[in-house]
């Protein structure tokens, strides 16, 4: 008896879905911060449509080298000048830098409380020499938000007169700083504004500065196939929505640096 046309679909979909189980692969990512409300998100996506598993190690940016020396990773989310030393070391599989999103920093204060007109220059400035305090990340940190706030506030001729008010905390301690009223003013990323401050807007344009993130498949990964389709997925068209709502610029809605390789 010939088999129905229904039976066939059936057995035809059943046969897709085991032979895909059967070659799903773990992508293990390692990952700085900034970029992994958004990635986490797209990775959702990603499994659901391949039946990869993606799992995520976070760490800040100076602990990525010690993580990579001692874990096997098969891909990872870096800002530019790091993924530039790591592939000038070989660490990168070739052509597979992607680039990702972009984010700017903003000025936050403690939820409830005033604040302070930063639109501008010229107001940001007064704002941050009528603050009492102030808290960003340590500056000597290349490509960072502290970074960036180090070289706002030195283009502003403020720099040294602030000195002896300001403190150099990570996010997580100068959230809370900001969060309890410890600290007036607080420079964080966009994309990490800690729980309970409102953000009082992003440094003035001639101020802002970006930290552009790029994702990469190691050389030394164990499943290539599965970590290319995932990096070349988080620079899709449909994960431009996602860097969005995680306050990240995609790469599609500006002119990147540098082209993926």
């Amino acid at each position: 008896m010939r088999p129905s046309f229904r039976t066939i679909v059936v057995s035809t979909l059943t046969l897709i879905v085991s032979s895909t189980l059967a070659t799903a692969a773990e992508v293990r990512v390692l990952s700085v911060g900034s970029t992994q409300i958004a990635a986490k998100a797209i990775a959702t996506e990603f499994e659901k449509q391949t039946h990869h598993k993606v799992t995520f190690t976070i760490r800040p940016p100076f602990d990525i080298n010690k993580e990579l020396a001692e874990k096997a990773f098969d891909a990872v989310i870096l800002s530019v000048p790091a993924m530039d030393n790591h592939d000038e070391a070989g660490d990168l599989a070739p052509m597979s830098r992607v680039a990702l999103a972009r984010v700017g920093v903003g000025v936050v204060v403690k939820e409830g409380g005033p604040v302070p007109d930063v639109s501008t220059p010229e107001k940001l400035k007064a704002a941050v020499l009528a603050a009492r305090s102030l808290t960003y990340t340590d500056p000597a940190t290349p490509n960072t938000s502290g970074a960036i706030v180090g070289a706002a506030l030195a283009n502003l001729g403020i720099l040294d007169e602030i000195k002896g008010k300001t403190r150099h905390a990570s996010l997580a301690v100068g959230g809370e700083l900001v969060a309890k009223g410890e600290v007036e003013l607080g420079f964080f990323n966009l994309s990490e504004i800690p729980k309970g401050v409102t953000v009082a807007g992003a440094l003035p344009g001639p101020l802002q500065g970006y930290t552009v993130y790029e994702a990469a498949v190691l050389s030394k990964g164990s499943t290539d196939q599965a970590a290319t389709a995932f990096v070349k997925y988080l620079a899709s068209a449909p994960a431009a929505a996602h860097w969005e709502a995680a306050k990240l610029e995609p790469a599609t809605t500006y002119m990147p640096t540098r082209a993926s390789r």
